[in-house]
């Protein structure tokens, strides 16, 4: 469910633009690749029409925490064949919808276990993920939740991995029910733009592409004719926002992005590839250009080529970051 490895497959030029990112959000790795059992993995089962969870707190478990890890006491609870959802907290940010990009803490058990098949929590480093990408109950279980919210979601077979067989390696059998304790900590919409009232840095005619699409706006470029080839893998701003600047080594950095090689012969835009993106800074990658510039802002990245790929640019608009859970040296 890789979103950097996802347009990474889809064609060469995505490939130029984000080789070296990785996009892990466990930490020294990059911000989705650490091995996780679920909710995140793609499947191929057939896709059922989406379905409205029943919130209830009947039955369900409850949510023990000890020493900042989470999980659930099925003492007194009594298993339910339809997808359930019990708000804990309820939180007061934004509502949570099937298409977003969400930054959660979480921990998995089957129904009944006294231990996880999966958790964040004991990783020490919250999980980011688009919805389209995680088991169905998943999806449906998180859509209208709000940010800030912690949620109980118990998901019947058919709607985790039950169409799969199960789940062999995570103890998961094709008739298990699993639970997931969440805390939604950010949701990023597909769509999500730049900061539309970020100050002008440097004036758009002096850059070497020509941009289609105002400042909060979708974009798509083109490298002006005749504009020398990059030497050096460079970073312009050109646009600078008032946010919180994208921190170090181990930050997730989430962004928007439109490119096109030197000769214009390839061009793309990450809404191509379902919207916003993510990758790690300190993955050796461009984008670690990006590091202390304020989230919202705008800027140009600029790649040279070589004898085997040609040189491009890569216009950024930065729409959030997760830092890693405490400085990495």
């Amino acid at each position: 469910m890789q979103a950097t490895r996802r347009i990474a497959a889809a064609c060469a030029l995505a490939a130029l633009v984000l080789a070296g990112c990785s996009d892990d959000p466990e930490g020294g790795q990059s911000a989705d690749e650490t091995q996780t059992t679920a909710p995140e993995e793609t499947t191929d089962a057939p896709v059922i029409d989406e379905v409205d969870a029943l919130v209830s707190d009947e039955g369900m478990p409850s949510v023990v925490e000890e020493d900042g890890i989470v999980t659930l006491d099925f003492d007194g609870a009594t298993e339910p064949d339809v997808l359930q959802v019990s708000v804990a907290e309820e939180g007061d940010g934004t509502a949570v919808t099937r298409e977003d990009m969400v930054i959660v803490d979480y921990a998995g058990m089957v129904w009944g276990s006294d231990v996880t098949f999966d958790s964040s929590y004991e990783r020490g480093q919250p999980m980011s993920f688009p919805l389209s990408g995680v088991v169905q109950g998943w999806r449906d279980g998180l859509a209208g939740q709000t940010v800030g919210s912690r949620v109980v979601i118990s998901v019947p077979s058919e709607l985790g991995y039950g169409p799969m067989g199960g789940n062999a390696s995570a103890g998961i059998g094709e008739d298990d029910t699993i639970v997931f304790v969440v805390d939604i900590i950010d949701t990023i919409a597909p769509d999500a733009t730049g900061d539309p009232d970020a100050a002008a840095v440097v004036p758009t005619d002096d850059l070497p592409i020509e941009i289609d699409g105002a400042l909060g706006e979708p974009t798509s470029i083109t490298v002006r004719s005749g504009a020398d080839e990059p030497e050096d893998e460079t970073s312009i701003v050109i646009a600078e926002s008032d946010g919180d600047v994208v921190g170090g080594l181990g930050t997730t950095v989430y962004f928007q992005y439109s490119a096109a090689t030197w000769d214009n012969s390839q061009n793309e835009s990450s809404i191509d590839f379902g919207g916003v993106q993510n990758t790690t800074i300190g993955s050796g990658s461009v984008f670690d250009h990006l590091e202390g510039i304020p989230i919202g802002s705008r800027v140009l990245l600029l790649v040279p080529g070589n004898e085997e790929t040609p040189a491009l640019a890569a216009l950024v608009d930065i729409v959030g970051q997760l830092e890693p859970p405490e400085a990495v040296e």
